[in-house]
């Protein structure tokens, strides 16, 4: 991983490939390269590592041209960050770049060595280069090339691959790792995201698995696994090719942040009445369906499963439902009971998370009663494959850690977690529920006015190694949210505890350099947190506590009290993350890391 680009042009495609690779770097990258074949019918190569403005100098510098290209953004899985480990990878006449895991590429590794292939990197994805020189010299044919060594592999895999042989095509095949061909009236491109060609054309064709195409200027022939020609229409997306800039915003992460309240008015007018959630807001004859359910499976990965997690709470609350919370990464792989009437429910961001897909893909062979996905990416594979969808229409979120995405989920989870307590016959809360969505706007207004005072509260975390954050109930997740923020962008470590857990192992690490943060919305399980917390103050730790609850400290009690505004008790979640985003960004800019771009994360993981 982590992007793909290619184009098939009557003019150089140079600066196109540049163009696509600078609409994959919100993914999260450590190097990038290309491959051109020249008017001479030679592959050009050429990569560096870091960024995709490297990439373009050394391209200009090289004064390289060609009508048909290449191209990479790569995230380090299999091998160190380094040049050798840059894609495209070459063998004879072929260049290719490659998302997704070669399960086998050891075993074939250790064939080809033995006929004389001789590697250079420390990738997975070089196998597949030697592989290809291989067969073409028992096929001669390219389809019988192509097709013979997919058979060979295992695992999961996006590819494009240029054959000097073939100047005017590109090769592309799908195995569980997501491809698009765009196709326009002069050129024919390839990409990984859908926001990558939304500039270039608005039509489409998906790979789907086990898929390859031979791809040329205005003309797109797909083939099945066993080489049989498959005829599809192209698909026509809705996006809108929108300039991203930070609109005076420091950061992406900051303006993502301070965009969430109107994404939220947005939902507001888009999604709700007076008193009632607007009908069918999760697909034609939703609500028929969503009345029949008796239970709930989520699956999801990173933030979204902490959003998963606060719609368990929701939903077990507001109903009689059953509901469970998995990472996808363990679901895939175990034993599931899914008993009658079972929802699942799939939450990704992008849409193109690889646990998440393979999850929803072993949900589909099994006893549901439906497939539904939370997404904000309309053509992404895991809203092509579900029954169902809410589109979340955050905007695109160019900055690795998550905010807006988070609370555009979790409004859709708690109108979600609304609709299924209709079946329980609590439609008066359903009215209560909407007019404390509707008062959101207004309350995070006073939400964002706490910047200054986390700014303040930043430097003292910039030189801390440790931090716990602690909450009850739907806090829990929060306080999980807040410290994977923490941790993504400022390198600090940091857990989540529910509050009640802190004396059963936590607390052995609690001394006066470790701060701790309590989420305390004045509900029923206050005096229970605070409790916890007079725990962590016995122990000389420092104490924070954000709190829309009248305290009154003792003289000489350090705790530091951080006012929130009064808020609805199932708005709460939405409320308490905001200063938690904003603590965590300040503190990256005092450590001065790359926040927008975290160490070692990418955006869209498509890998296990």
């Amino acid at each position: 991983m982590c992007g793909i680009f290619g184009a098939i042009s009557s003019e150089d495609v140079k600066k196109d490939l540049i163009e696509g690779l600078s609409k994959l770097e919100y993914r999260g990258y450590d190097s990038a390269g290309l491959s051109l074949i020249t008017s001479a019918s030679k592959i050009k190569r050429i990569r560096c590592t870091g960024k995709v403005k490297e990439l373009k100098k050394l391209l200009l510098k090289s004064k390289s041209k060609g009508k048909c290209g290449i191209a990479h953004t790569r995230w380090a899985t299999h091998g160190i960050p380094n040049l050798k480990n840059s894609h495209p990878h070459n063998s004879g006449p072929f260049s290719i770049v490659h998302n997704g895991i070669i399960e086998n590429s050891e075993e074939l590794k250790s064939s080809l060595l033995k006929k004389g292939y001789k590697f250079t990197s420390d990738t997975d994805s070089e196998v597949i280069a030697h592989l290809l020189t291989s067969c073409i010299k028992k096929n001669k044919d390219l389809l019988g090339t192509i097709l013979s060594a997919l058979d060979k592999l295992k695992g999961s895999f996006a590819l494009a691959i240029i054959y000097d042989k073939y100047p005017d095509n590109i090769i592309v095949a799908s195995n569980g790792s997501p491809l698009l061909i765009g196709i326009s009236k002069n050129a024919t491109y390839v990409a990984s995201d859908i926001h990558a060609l939304v500039s270039k054309t608005k039509k489409y064709i998906p790979l789907e698995d086990n898929e390859l195409a031979i791809v040329s200027r205005g003309n797109v022939i797909l083939y099945n696994k066993k080489g049989r020609k498959i005829s599809r229409p192209p698909l026509v997306t809705k996006q809108i090719d929108k300039t991203t800039s930070k609109r005076g915003f420091k950061h992406y992460m900051q303006k993502e942040i301070f965009e969430q309240k109107d994404i939220i008015s947005r939902v507001i007018k888009d999604r709700l009445g007076t008193k009632t959630i607007l009908p069918n807001i999760f697909g034609p004859k939703s609500d028929v369906m969503l009345k029949s359910i008796k239970h709930v499976h989520f699956v999801a990965c990173g933030t979204s499963y902490n959003a998963s997690l606060i719609a368990k709470y929701w939903i077990e609350e507001l109903s009689d439902i059953m509901c469970t919370a998995e990472i996808a990464s363990e679901y895939r792989y175990r034993t599931i009971n899914i008993p009658s009437d079972t929802l699942f429910v799939a939450i990704s961001q992008s849409g193109e998370t690889a646990d998440t897909i393979y999850s929803l893909k072993k949900a589909k062979t099994s006893n549901y009663k439906a497939i539904l996905s939370i997404c904000n990416v309309p053509e992404s594979t895991i809203t092509r494959l579900s029954d169902y969808s809410y589109l979340m229409q955050a905007g695109v979120e160019i900055s690795v850690a998550s905010t807006k995405a988070f609370t555009s989920q979790l409004i859709a989870l708690l109108l979600l977690s609304t609709i299924l307590s209709r079946s329980s016959g609590k439609y008066s809360i359903e009215a209560e529920i909407v007019k404390q969505i509707n008062s959101l706007p207004k309350i995070l207004d006073k939400t964002f006015k706490l910047e200054n005072d986390m700014k303040t509260m930043a430097k003292q975390f910039k030189n801390k190694h440790h931090t716990l954050f602690l909450g009850r109930g739907a806090s829990y997740p929060i306080a999980l949210e807040a410290a994977l923020k923490l941790k993504e962008i400022s390198y600090i470590h940091a857990e989540g505890y529910a509050a009640g857990e802190l004396k059963h192992g936590p607390l052995a690490l609690v001394d006066k350099d470790m701060p701790v943060v309590g989420l305390m919305p004045d509900n029923n399980l206050v005096n229970q947190v605070l409790s916890n917390l007079s725990e962590v103050k016995a122990r000389h730790g420092l104490v924070y506590i954000f709190t829309n609850k009248k305290m009154k400290l003792k003289r000489n009690d350090k705790t530091k009290i951080i006012k929130m505004p009064a808020c609805g008790h199932y708005i709460a979640p939405l409320v308490y993350v905001i200063p938690m985003q904003l603590l965590s960004y300040h503190v990256a800019i005092f450590k001065k890391t790359n926040i927008d771009q975290p160490r070692n994360l990418a955006k869209s993981v498509t890998v296990e």
